[in-house]
Formats: C-alpha cells, sequence, structure tokens
C-alpha cells in the first residue's frame, strides 16, 4: 500500500466505517430473517451514526486532496459530516416508533438510509465533477425508493414518481453542463477547471455561462431552490413522515455543502462573479416559499414550501461569499435541523394520534398532548425567527453578512419581510393546537412516550439554548472554515 493510499484511507475512515455497518446489516438481514420483524436493525443505524461520528472526530484534522484529487476534506466537510450523521441517527430514533415504517421495512429503511448518507458524504466531499456527479446519483436514486417506501399508499407512489420525473431531468440538465464544462476546459477536476478559467481573463463564451445554468439545474433540485422546487410539496405529503424528516434536512444541507464547495473551489478562484444572479434566486425562492405556504391546509404541504422559504434565506450566505457569510450558514443549517426535525416529528407524532396531518387534525392537541404542543410552539417561533430562539440568530447572521457587503441591502430588507409573511401561516398551526377544540374526539390527556419525549426535549431544550448562548457555536463554524 503506497503512502498516498494509506492517507486517503485514513481521510475516508468515516465513509469506510459507515460502509463497515451498512455490510454487517445486509448480512444479518440475509442470515437471520427474524431480524427483519424488530427494531434491531434500526438500533443498528443508530450504532453505525455514532461510530460513524466518532470516526469523523478521528480524522477531523485530516485536510487536503485524496484519491488523485477526486474528494476534498476540509474543516467544511467535517461539519457536514457531523450535520450527515447527525441528522441519520435522530431520523432512525424517530422511525423506532413509527406506525408508518411498519416491521416487515425497518430493515430496508435502515439500507437505504445509510445508503443515502454515504451518497450525501460523496457530495461535499466531491473535488471532481464525476465524483459529485456519482454522489448526487447515489442519493437520487435511494430518495426515489424512499419517497415511495409505503407502497400500498397511492400517495406515496405519487410522491415516488414526481420525484423521478423531476430527478431525471435536473439529472440530465446537470450532466449535460459537466460535459459543456469538460469540451470547454478539457478537465473535471476543481482546481484544474479553475487554472483554465483563470487563464482567459474573464472573458468566456456563452457556452460557458450556459453550461452554468444547467449545472445549477442539479443542486437546485436537491436544494429546492427555485425553479426546481416543484416536486417539494407533493413528496412532502406523500412520503412517510420519517423520510420526509431525513428529506427536508440531511439532502438540502448536502446540496448547499456541494455547491458551496463547487463555488469556492471553481467560480471564485477564477474571477467568475455570479452574485446578483444569487441574489435573484435567493429572493425568488423566499417569496414563492412563503406565498405559496400562506394557503395551505395540509401542515406536510405548508412545511415543505416553509423549507423552500429558508432555502432562500440561506442562499443570502451566497450572495456575499465572504467568512462570515459562511459561518452564518453553518449556524443556521444546525438551527434548522433542530427546528425542523422536530416540527416534522411533532406532525408524526399527531399522524399516528389524530390519523391526519391537516390543521383540522391539530385542534386542541396541545391540551391533550401539553408537551408536544409547547414543543411544536418552541419549533415555530424558532422557524419565524422570533427572538430568544436560534432561528432568530441564523437570521440575523445571514442578513448581517448581507448589510455588511453594503451591496444587496434590499435582499437583507426582503428576507425581514418574508419572516413577518411566515409568522401568519406557523400562527395557524399554533392556533389549531392552542386555541381551538377538537371536532370530534374528547380532551383526555394523552401521555407521550417516555423515547418521543426524550426525543422532542432533545431538540427544543437546544433550539432555546442556541438562541441565548449561541458563541461556542459561532467559534466552532469559524474553525470549520478557516
Amino acid at each position: 500500500m503506497t503512502p498516498e493510499l494509506a492517507a486517503s484511507l485514513k481521510a475516508f475512515l468515516p465513509e469506510i466505517t459507515l460502509v463497515s455497518f451498512l455490510s454487517g446489516l445486509f448480512l444479518l438481514d440475509g442470515f437471520v430473517p427474524k431480524l427483519r420483524e424488530n427494531k434491531f436493525s434500526l438500533v443498528w443505524v443508530i450504532l453505525a451514526c455514532v461510530a460513524g461520528l466518532g470516526a469523523t472526530s478521528a480524522v477531523k484534522t485530516l485536510s487536503g486532496d485524496f484519491f488523485s484529487g477526486m474528494v476534498s476534506s476540509t474543516g467544511l466537510t467535517t461539519f457536514f459530516r457531523y450535520f450527515f450523521f447527525f441528522s441519520c441517527g435522530v431520523t432512525a430514533y424517530l422511525t423506532l416508533n413509527s406506525k408508518e415504517i411498519d416491521g416487515r421495512g425497518r430493515s430496508e429503511f435502515s439500507l437505504l438510509i445509510l445508503c443515502m448518507t454515504f451518497g450525501l458524504s460523496l457530495m461535499v466531499l466531491a473535488h471532481n465533477f464525476l465524483m459529485l456527479y456519482i454522489g448526487i446519483e447515489t442519493v437520487s436514486i435511494i430518495s426515489f425508493v424512499l419517497a415511495g417506501f409505503s407502497r400500498e399508499s397511492t400517495r406515496s407512489n405519487e410522491a415516488s414518481f414526481k420525484y423521478l420525473v423531476y430527478g431525471a431531468v435536473s439529472s440530465g440538465l446537470m450532466i449535460y453542463g459537466i460535459s459543456l464544462i469538460y469540451g470547454y476546459t478539457g478537465a473535471l477536476g476543481y482546481p484544474q477547471i479553475a487554472e483554465v478559467l483563470s487563464k482567459s481573463n474573464g472573458a468566456h463564451p456563452y457556452v460557458f455561462y450556459l453550461a452554468l445554468v444547467f449545472i445549477y439545474a442539479g443542486f437546485a433540485y436537491k436544494i429546492s431552490s427555485f425553479p426546481f422546487h416543484f416536486w417539494t410539496p407533493d413528496v412532502y405529503e406523500g412520503a412517510p413522515t420519517p423520510v420526509v424528516t431525513f428529506f427536508s434536512v440531511a439532502p438540502k444541507a448536502a446540496g448547499f455543502g456541494a455547491l458551496l464547495h463547487f463555488l469556492s473551489g471553481v467560480l471564485s478562484p477564477s474571477g467568475v462573479h455570479i452574485a446578483p444572479v444569487m441574489a435573484v434566486i435567493s429572493a425568488v425562492t423566499m417569496v414563492v416559499g412563503n406565498l405559496s405556504a400562506v394557503a395551505q391546509t395540509n401542515t406536510r404541504r405548508m412545511l415543505a414550501y416553509s423549507s423552500i422559504a429558508h432555502v432562500g434565506y440561506v442562499l443570502m450566505g451566497f450572495v456575499v461569499m465572504t467568512p462570515e457569510a459562511f459561518t452564518s450558514i453553518i449556524f443556521y443549517l444546525i438551527a434548522y435541523c433542530l427546528m425542523n426535525i422536530g416540527a416534522f416529528w411533532v406532525i408524526g407524532i399527531v399522524a399516528d394520534v389524530r390519523g391526519g396531518v391537516d390543521l383540522k387534525d391539530f385542534k386542541g392537541i396541545g391540551w391533550q398532548m401539553p408537551l408536544v404542543g409547547v414543543c411544536m410552539a418552541i419549533f415555530l417561533f424558532s422557524l419565524t425567527g422570533i427572538p430568544l430562539f436560534s432561528g432568530f440568530i441564523g437570521k440575523f447572521l445571514l442578513f448581517g453578512a448581507l448589510i455588511q457587503s453594503q451591496s444587496y441591502l434590499w435582499l437583507a430588507v426582503l428576507g425581514v419581510l418574508n419572516s413577518v409573511v411566515s409568522l401568519f401561516y406557523y400562527a395557524k398551526i399554533l392556533r389549531a393546537i392552542w386555541l381551538e377544540k377538537p371536532e370530534s374526539m374528547g380532551t383526555e390527556i394523552h401521555l407521550v412516550r417516555w423515547p418521543e419525549a426524550l426525543g422532542l426535549l432533545g431538540l427544543a431544550i437546544p433550539t432555546i439554548i442556541l438562541g441565548l448562548f449561541f458563541s461556542p457555536v459561532l467559534e466552532m463554524a469559524q474553525n470549520w472554515i478557516k
């Protein structure tokens, strides 16, 4: 084994750990069929994520290009590895008591979500278009299967089909854009492409900018950015709640990480400026997301459009591309992970108790399940950006990064106005929870099972703490982007 290969394998230790657990679970599932009927496979996923977190901590100081420049390990990739393993572990934990993932499908779900987590890591580690595309396709194909995981549900099948159609179109556009870049520069590696672009002194043919548009289609599809966001509400409404919970945070973060790696590794060094375009995309995405959410009565669709709006907020950081902006992106993703997983977890609990996720199904749930109602209020206040919650700090940092640039003040003002609009539809959920009585059910108290109570508190308490004591997280974020 050469020293270069040894170093590459060491840098790839978190992913190797994940694949090892994945292979072990696959073998156990084949030789011990009875394990398919219990929760053992989900526990295996949680253990895999814990081991992955430990492996990430062990190699977090390693940085550089590995596997002949195909992947690159940096402080930023370390953060995203933490993010993916945490999201996967929490999703497996909330799936333990989910009625939507029955015993027959737990092992398949576990295998798929581990495979998808591996693909997410490939996306953010990619330092070459070939590796990036492999990562995106790994995530996309598994996403199509997970979206239609409830095979008996017509809505789940419809969600999977729509996801497949949008994914195929955006994937085709992206690979065509990559081929145009390769034809123009003769390279697929980010450093090599940046070197060729920098020699042209900003004079690029129109086909180069056309290629960027096509490549953006692939990124926009993963993060649900305008105009490739249309799949989001249908998939969020039809897919099982644990699947939607994972979709709402991990693939989006991977898309942001891959986009950030591409912009900072290819376009910024070569002097290609796309800030005005990113500002327009950010503005349109948040406006479309928030205005579309106002008219929704299904809470899943409402939070789907809400997630689109939050993508617009995060894209503000891509407009200025400063260290402060990168720090704000990392903090916002951490806050968004906590509050969005928590909100969808509450929706899953209400679906199990009431049998639906429309606003009418939330009526009086706060009085029947006080812990669920209080936690949902915390998550929604944070999503709105109300002070004393982590969502407020995240938006404050993003808006502050724009204001410091002194070039896109209008975008910061638009972000504030959109936050006000979001308060209207989040308040509809809170009104149903606390101010309205259930139509056909009594008001008896329903006790939340202790695993669910522990999980909700484990997400709600940090959501508050990060809104009050955020300096340690900001310091870690600054270290990650160095």
